[in-house]
């Protein structure tokens, strides 16, 4: 009978232990609904990963039907995702919303990591079962480009398209940018004004929009 306890003791203790490792791993917040642009219904919620032991904060952005609920008729749609400098989310939460509707998943990012935690954060993005996991692409503004542009180097052909805000690259990441400017889109301080349409044309060039 005492083995049978410590047992069953033990399997409840591993059942403990993988719920908590389940949770250091992703979690979701509270869940919200706006209004795109175009006057379409929007999902918001936070979706949080823990990686390299530090919760990396961000949101996802779904398309949702008239019952503002996100219907599985859906099925996994194109990623976009948007590394930004972490307490400035207006701008880059604003572009997202004006391309959910257009048929993508959208997510913003406060980042201060490594390349390797942007790496390792898009990878867990790309298993989610909403995302299309070979159209994926990229938007980061210049605090953490370097970053970014070291992880879609190893990336490699997981990532469709790079957008880069004002970027002001060094060392292995200006070495990068040099050789593949032309897959990637730049945008400057002078075009910034034109950046949303730009975007926009890009990531319907590489079959992300409907």
């Amino acid at each position: 009978m005492k083995r049978v306890i410590i047992s069953l003791a033990s399997l409840i203790l591993l059942a403990i232990l993988g719920l908590v490792g389940f949770n250091q791993m992703k979690s979701n917040g509270p869940r919200g609904r706006v209004i795109s642009p175009t006057g379409s219904k929007i999902i918001v919620e936070e979706m949080s990963y823990y990686v390299g032991g530090e919760k990396v904060f961000g949101k996802v952005f779904k398309p949702a039907d008239g019952n503002g609920n996100y219907p599985d008729s859906l099925g996994a749609l194109p990623l976009v995702v948007f590394f930004h400098e972490p307490l400035k989310t207006e701008w880059p939460e604003s572009l997202i919303k004006s391309l959910v509707p257009k048929g993508v998943i959208g997510y913003t990012c406060g980042f201060r990591g490594s390349d390797k935690d942007a790496e390792s954060l898009v990878k867990r993005l790309r298993k989610e079962k909403m995302v299309m996991d070979d159209m994926v692409f990229i938007i980061s503004d210049s605090a953490c480009g370097n970053e970014v542009v070291k992880a879609v180097t190893k990336l490699g052909h997981k990532i469709q398209g790079l957008v880069l805000i004002e970027p002001s690259l060094t060392g292995k990441a200006r070495e990068t940018y040099v050789r593949y400017a032309r897959e990637f889109l730049t945008i400057n301080e002078a075009s910034k004004p034109n950046a949303a349409s730009m975007i926009e044309d890009y990531l319907e060039e590489r079959g992300a929009l409907k």
